[in-house]
């Protein structure tokens, strides 16, 4: 008999639930969309946001009877339950586990806050490797302490938005290394909760949750979540990884000198290191990996959100057949530089100075029709000029993190949902000048499938379970177009530096 394994995920846009088998095959796959069940609290309009986690959690377990019910296998065949999420998203609780507070990774009532009060934010960075104070659960207690004090006096929990779906099915407060790291209640180079931060920020130790590592059994579900979800009441519930590492651990990346690109709403790049290396100019981020690893990360901005924003907004309205497929062959239509169309609609090169910068405009360029008789923009030009500007910024985004460490990468993993899109894999290659090697989207369930492989004792360690993963693709460069982007992207980043000067 197959052993099967459940992976959740609280996503940014939904909830998501994924049954796979021993080899990482997906049999059973369900999501549903939530974001519209955000809601913005009194006077925290238009940067504050909230979840309602009993909806949250209802829509969660939904989904997972879904996925299990079209997997066509008994649920009392599952062997075990992982779950991951969005990070920056966290939840407060009290002494009885009632939900205080839930925020997603939006929630930027942070800002309110002014964390140098207690310590200089290039500090904090140093021991963090975090900038950007707001983002984080630390500026969002700060708040409650500020703002509503009684209900600061209650929290007696802090978890992430994963931890806290793994409480739900156990009952147990825990977080892992990847998700602590996203707190900036973390010492990224001692991989523990930072004792200074704590101190002078006045954070009770007490109310952070048992650090646990991936593959380590949290404990078996809940007799109640058993019973709605048909499971045998002895199902271990596995720790697995916050969802961007998940992702590159499902792709097979587990090694240093692996760069992970994850276009998924947004296109987060982690390289794999085997040291903490800390951004001296403190651009970009330093965050916790498994197996005793690290990771360097930037960010190219919006990813997916802009490709179904053009499909959903240009090509549906024209009643195409097959919208996604169409843009497909519109985008691998047109040859380098879309006829001197250039994209300016999201994406970027990631800066903990210019985060904030809110840009005052967006959208094509194009050269003056009076001068482009031969070459007539279409609407081909503008689907091809979306995906080298993903293509750009991933580039622009990996050369940030490669000057940092001062050599080129060993291997390049593309996932996420935009992954589905050949023509973003083979451009990506392109403007990359570099192998690019994908495995399927759905990188952070099949992580949660190996975490649970190894909490099961299927494999005694990730090294070995991650061998299940064989089924790769890979893109190669195309020597004549990637010469072409050689010359296409200064450009790029050229028009790039000045729209941050002009805003």
């Amino acid at each position: 008999m197959a052993d099967y394994y459940l992976s959740l995920d609280a996503g940014t846009s939904g909830g998501k639930a994924v049954v796979l088998d021993e080899h990482g095959s997906i049999k059973g796959f369900s999501k549903t969309a939530w974001s519209h069940h955000y809601f913005i609290p009194d006077d925290l309009e238009p940067y504050g946001s909230e979840f309602r986690p009993d909806q949250f959690w209802d829509i969660l377990l939904q989904t997972a009877k879904m996925a299990i019910n079209r997997s066509q296998i008994p649920p009392g065949d599952i062997k075990a339950v992982t779950a991951t999420s969005q990070r920056h998203g966290c939840v407060f609780l009290d002494n009885q586990g009632k939900n205080l507070y839930a925020g997603p990774n939006r929630d930027a009532r942070g800002l309110e806050v002014d964390t140098e009060e207690f310590m200089p934010n290039e500090e904090v960075y140093e021991i963090t490797g975090h900038g950007l104070p707001f983002l984080f659960p630390l500026a969002r207690l700060l708040w409650f302490k500020e703002n509503e004090e009684e209900v600061f006096e209650n929290i007696k929990h802090l978890v992430s938005i994963d931890g806290w779906v793994n409480f739900r099915l156990t009952g147990k407060y825990t977080i892992d290394d990847t998700a602590a790291a996203e707190t900036l209640l973390f010492d990224i180079k001692y991989r523990n909760w930072s004792e200074k931060i704590l101190n002078e920020f006045n954070i009770s130790h007490e109310i952070l949750p048992e650090k646990l590592e991936f593959g380590q059994v949290i404990g078996t579900i809940l007799p109640d979540i058993a019973q709605k979800l048909e499971l045998d009441s002895r199902t271990p519930i596995i720790m697995s990884a916050s969802d961007t590492q998940a992702s590159i651990i499902g792709s097979g990346g587990i090694e240093s000198n692996t760069l992970g690109i994850v276009a998924g709403s947004t296109m987060p790049l982690q390289l794999i290191i085997d040291r903490p290396i800390i951004d001296p100019a403190q651009n970009i981020w330093t965050g916790a990996f498994v197996n005793n690893l690290w990771v360097l990360e930037s960010n190219a901005g919006s990813a997916g959100d802009i490709h179904k924003w053009f499909v959903d907004s240009i090509l549906k309205p024209l009643n195409v057949d097959n919208p996604y497929e169409k843009f497909e062959v519109l985008t691998l239509s047109q040859s380098p530089g879309s006829r001197g169309v250039t994209a300016n609609l999201g994406p970027q090169i990631f800066s903990t100075k210019t985060m904030l910068t809110v840009p005052s405009s967006g959208g094509f360029s194009f050269i003056p029709v009076a001068y482009s008789f031969d070459t007539p923009v279409n609407i081909a030009s503008l689907s091809r000029s979306l995906i080298e500007n993903l293509s750009f910024a991933a580039r622009a985004n990996s050369d940030q993190i490669q000057d940092i460490i001062g050599h080129t990468y060993e291997k390049v993993l593309l996932v996420g949902g935009v992954s589905r899109s050949k023509a973003f894999c083979q451009i990506l290659a392109n403007v990359m000048s570099m192998d690019i090697t994908t495995f399927i989207p759905e990188g952070a369930s099949v992580a949660g499938a190996l975490a649970s492989m190894i909490g099961t004792d299927k494999y005694t360690s990730l090294n070995e379970a991650v061998k299940v993963i064989t089924d790769y693709s890979t893109y190669y460069p195309q020597p004549d177009q990637s010469d072409d982007y050689e010359a296409l992207y200064p450009e790029w980043k050229g028009k790039y530096q000045k729209s941050l000067e002009e805003d």
